[in-house]
């Protein structure tokens, strides 16, 4: 390092809310500044360049007059670098250390804390090791507190998210209250019931991009009347956005947060937590969803999601989950079979690949071959959902209604049976209790009978609403035809099936063993749509 009696100095002068009094006029960047001129004016030095970084944290380096100093450093305009102390230059111990006692030597930088007294033209500047330490230990301990408080707000149920989730608003009297948007909550209850009624995700996105709806960012953004920072964005909806909204719990009135941490004070780079360790509070604010769209959503999703059987190479079927075996009803097992200069997909039997032929037969199918006719399949319903709506939901409705009255009877009948009963066990508990009371029967024979009579009370009591049930069930799949035949109809000029199409229209692919004779082998398959089932086969057949 040169010594001689002028140098060329930048003074660099920083300033953050993480510095303690950071607000009064002594830690002010206008006072570092005017300190730092007076020093150098006191020495006859030339002062070359001011760098001023106002608002960034001493916890790490990248600051733009910080990076613009080093260049000018790199490039020889300056020779003297000079601050009022040391944590103005940083308050990260290992990394102002390697710019005090390797970088700024290695660069011939003489460098000059005012206040504390360091100048690394001297030899005898060890105290400066200790203040690096004592000058990260400040924002350590403020890191720590401010955790600690956002946790605790956080277990009250306390919103503490700088940005409302898409579909609510921070309240104008408490922004830790979440109160509903209404005009973003249409989108929010579109896509749930979208998907609860089997519409796909990557559907639902396409419909809202041709409609020209923001996505949540933007959306955000022009409420604010400002501009997205991201400016290479694009304002697209995309299947996963559409995933993320329908797993987040804020939808049914529930706050949860934490799902994410700094791997460190000195850095903003975060890290996933663990889904057990977030913080769940309930029923914190209004819910947009009810309780069964939420639970008929995570049926599907859990569903297509559900640990599905991968190959060796870790791939999963297209129709893994989906095919089941039509003589001993196990799921058909997906592998991969070597050709001479290729691998296709193909599917057999579960029971018969794990235990052989004793088991089951092999119903063996191409994954190739079954995409094709579940495609083809998928493409008639939509061009007669498309073309011939109404007389498709009639017959629908007819059909259903006939597959479904007899067993409509039979739950109608079990329900009055069961009220019937009812009324006999709570008549002959009535005469019991009086019987007793008039000395007529035992004390413990009555306790006998009442114990007998209360449990088939309980019992009797328990099933009468999983029949009512039942009937809402079936009255609800009628409800939701029209519903289907929307969703349908989006795929008349499908040309390709992915894995998420797959299980968002179809409940299950039943195959049978192929048929081989003389002329031909034929193969039977049938198809199970959700909500509609199989009803569809002789429809299609009398409309088409």
């Amino acid at each position: 390092m040169k010594f001689n009696d002028n140098y060329d100095v930048g003074i660099y002068c920083r300033l953050s809310k993480d510095d303690n009094n950071g607000s009064s006029e002594s830690m002010s960047i206008a006072n570092q500044r005017q300190i730092l001129v007076d020093y150098v004016k006191e020495k006859g030095w030339t002062l070359r360049e001011c760098y001023i970084d106002d608002g960034y944290s001493g916890t790490n380096f990248d600051r733009p007059d910080f990076k613009r100093m080093m260049h000018d450093v790199e490039t020889g305009k300056i020779d003297c670098i000079i601050t009022k102390d040391l944590s103005r230059l940083g308050r990260n111990y290992v990394k102002s250390g390697y710019y005090t006692e390797d970088y700024f030597k290695e660069n011939n930088i003489r460098f000059i804390a005012v206040n504390d007294n360091i100048d690394t033209i001297n030899d005898d500047n060890d105290i400066a090791a200790f203040h690096h330490v004592l000058n990260e230990f400040y924002p350590r301990q403020v890191s720590k507190k401010v955790r600690q408080v956002k946790k605790k707000n956080a277990q009250q149920g306390m919103f503490m998210g700088s940005q409302a989730p898409y579909g609510y608003m921070k309240s104008p009297e408490d922004k830790h209250k979440l109160i509903i948007d209404e005009e973003a909550a249409v989108i929010v209850r579109r896509l749930f019931n979208g998907f609860a009624n089997g519409e796909s995700a990557r559907m639902m996105a396409d419909k809202l991009n041709d409609e020209g709806i923001n996505t949540p960012r933007f959306y955000h953004y022009e409420k604010q009347g400002k501009t997205n920072p991201l400016t290479e964005e694009k304002n697209v909806w995309g299947s996963s956005t559409i995933m993320q909204l329908l797993k987040n719990q804020v939808y049914i009135g529930n706050m949860v947060q934490g799902k994410r941490q700094v791997t460190s004070f000195k850095n903003k780079k975060m890290r996933q937590v663990a889904p057990e360790d977030w913080i769940i509070v309930k029923n914190t604010h209004t819910p947009i969803i009810d309780e069964d769209t939420w639970d008929r959503v995570h049926e599907r999703l859990s569903r297509s999601h559900k640990k599905i059987r991968r190959t060796k190479d870790n791939t999963v079927g297209l129709f893994s989950g989906i095919l089941k075996c039509a003589d001993c009803g196990t799921p058909l097992a997906h592998m991969r079979k070597r050709l001479k200069n290729s691998e296709k997909s193909v599917y057999r039997c579960s029971r018969y690949n794990n235990n052989g032929s004793k088991a089951c037969s092999s119903h063996y199918i191409d994954e190739e071959f079954i995409s094709a006719f579940v495609l083809d399949d998928i493409r008639t319903y939509a061009q007669l959902a498309a073309n011939k709506r109404d007389e498709l939901a009639d017959k629908l409705c007819k059909a259903f209604k006939n597959t479904s009255g007899s067993e409509l009877s039979m739950i109608r009948s079990k329900i009055k049976s069961i009220k019937k009963r009812l009324q006999e066990v709570n008549d002959r508990m009535k005469n019991i209790y009086e019987d007793k009371c008039l000395g007529k029967i035992p004390e413990d024979i009555a306790f006998g009978l009442m114990k007998d009579f209360t449990s088939e009370k309980t019992e009797l009591e328990t099933k009468l609403p999983k029949l009512k049930n039942k009937i809402d069930n079936i009255n609800e799949t009628v409800d939701s035809i029209n519903e289907w035949i929307d969703m349908i109809s989006a795929y008349e000029n499908i040309t390709e099936l992915d894995r998420e199409i797959v299980c968002g229209l179809v409940e299950c692919v039943t195959v049978f063993e192929k048929n081989k004779s003389e002329k031909q082998v034929t193969q039977e398959i049938r198809i199970e749509y959700r909500f509609i089932k199989n009803l569809l086969q002789k429809e299609k057949e009398d409309i088409a």
